[in-house]
């Protein structure tokens, strides 16, 4: 992968409209978008392709390893047979 360029990752989600042509929202699919039509009187939808660069930088982080502070314990959880009522 180095050096090379990477292709665009196209997406086509879909968007929908009002009665006016104002965006609503928008969705991933052809099944959600008819969905969101039908809850409004005079929705569309349609289409749109959104070219995304799929990032072809590895950066690299440095980190400390500290001491486990402030972890909880961890619990015994006792089965039903050997769980004792509580009264107050």
């Amino acid at each position: 992968m180095g050096g090379e360029i990477l292709p665009f990752l196209l997406t086509m989600p879909y968007e929908i409209l009002n009665e006016n042509g104002i965006r609503i929202c928008q969705s991933a699919t052809l099944e959600d978008a008819q969905m969101m039509c039908s809850f409004g009187f005079r929705r569309t939808y349609r289409q749109i392709k959104i070219a995304k660069k799929i990032p072809d930088q590895i950066v690299n982080v440095s980190y400390t390893e500290m001491e486990n502070d402030k972890q909880l314990k961890e619990q015994l959880i006792l089965n039903q047979g050997t769980q004792q009522p509580f009264s107050i």
